[in-house]
């Protein structure tokens, strides 16, 4: 084996290693209870906006954690576990723990920002989905008489999804763990190795098959 199969194959386990470890930390995350977070969730959104000059509160019925806005349409809206971000965050673990270097340090460090990045998107993400459906601000209302939570909730999440996450490993590889962009990167390339093998082989054996012929 050359020098450079050796560093084909070792790119192409710790790109396989690091995507077992990815599912296997992101299932995890899926274990974990989330009723306190969604009460967090639930009373920290409303805390934000009361100190906005809006008319909000929170509270737990039956175990499930709501919220509620006063304004043009009254809103109230249960916090589920899917409204606390807790995927992201197992996501976000997921991404980092694995990572082929970089000190443990700089992980914790990883996860402490990255967690507060997530937790303050998404009470930004739920008080303006509930304050749009609230209150009537344009453009929205041209088009939009009587938008309910279901509105804006699906475009702000998606849109809040996309650029956070993307928001999220910049951050994190450009400023705390520059690793995590390099495992990012190498991982196409150790499949790419796998391609690379299998057309040398394959152009190895029309060579031979040639010769045999001649």
């Amino acid at each position: 084996m050359t020098a450079s199969d050796h560093r084909g194959s070792t790119a192409t386990r710790d790109a396989i290693i690091y995507i077992l470890l990815f599912a296997a930390i992101a299932w995890g995350f899926q274990m974990v209870p989330s009723a306190w977070l969604e009460r967090f969730t639930a009373e920290t959104t409303s805390i934000l906006l009361n100190f906005l000059g809006l008319t909000s509160g929170y509270g737990v019925v039956d175990g499930d954690a709501y919220l509620t806005l006063a304004g043009i349409r009254d809103v109230s809206v249960v916090i589920v576990r899917e409204c606390t971000a807790i995927h992201v965050w197992g996501i976000l673990a997921a991404l980092v723990l694995p990572v082929n270097g970089g000190t443990w340090l700089r992980k914790a460090a990883s996860l402490a920002v990255g967690g507060l990045m997530v937790f303050l998107m998404n009470i930004s993400r739920i008080s303006l989905t509930v304050y749009l459906t609230g209150f009537d601000v344009p453009p929205f209302t041209w088009f939009l008489t009587s938008p309910t939570v279901e509105t804006y909730h699906y475009p702000i999440s998606f849109i809040y999804g996309v650029i956070g996450v993307a928001t999220l490993i910049l951050t994190i590889s450009r400023w705390i763990l520059p690793e995590l962009g390099d495992t990012l990167i190498g991982i196409p390339r150790g499949f790419m190795r796998i391609l690379d093998r299998d057309k040398e082989y394959a152009s190895r054996t029309s060579r031979d098959e040639r010769k045999n012929v001649t």
